[in-house]
């Protein structure tokens, strides 16, 4: 009874730390930066970008690069998201304390919630998000 109730506690312990270096296959907004699922999310996102910028400002200003700045609305502050997560992962607690991280993700993800609304008004009622850019060489009209 009792070795085998050790030994059944051994292997739970064995059980639950495996279960916990298994990458979870959910992405989780708040905590963005946990899991395979995130990680994967984050290098999509950077190699859309990579492709978006050329082409938005290729097409600029037309009509055809609305659903381009729309797109760049979106993945924009996902990209920004997932990166700062790195961020406050490695170092809220370091600095603020181990209660630090959780508020930070909610506040990050309320900054990010927040940036995608606005670059998509600035893209549905505004120049939209590569005219704004480009507007930063023009020079200001006398």
């Amino acid at each position: 009874g009792f070795l085998l109730g050790l030994r059944h506690q051994k292997m739970s312990k064995f059980v639950r730390k495996t279960v916990q270096q298994v990458p979870s296959r959910r992405m989780s907004f708040i905590a963005a930066d946990e899991g395979a699922l995130g990680t994967k999310v984050f290098h999509k996102v950077n190699m859309a970008l990579v492709g978006l910028f050329p082409v938005a400002f290729i097409l600029s200003p037309s009509k055809l690069n609305l659903p381009v700045d729309l797109a760049l609305g979106i993945a924009l502050p996902l990209h920004a998201h997932i990166g700062m997560n790195y961020v406050i992962t490695d170092y809220a607690s370091k600095l603020f304390g181990k209660g630090a991280k959780s508020p930070a993700q909610m506040i990050m993800a309320g900054v990010t919630g927040m940036t995608m609304i606005g670059l998509t008004k600035l893209n549905l009622t505004g120049p939209g998000v590569t005219e704004s850019v480009k507007s930063l060489w023009y020079s200001p009209k006398k």
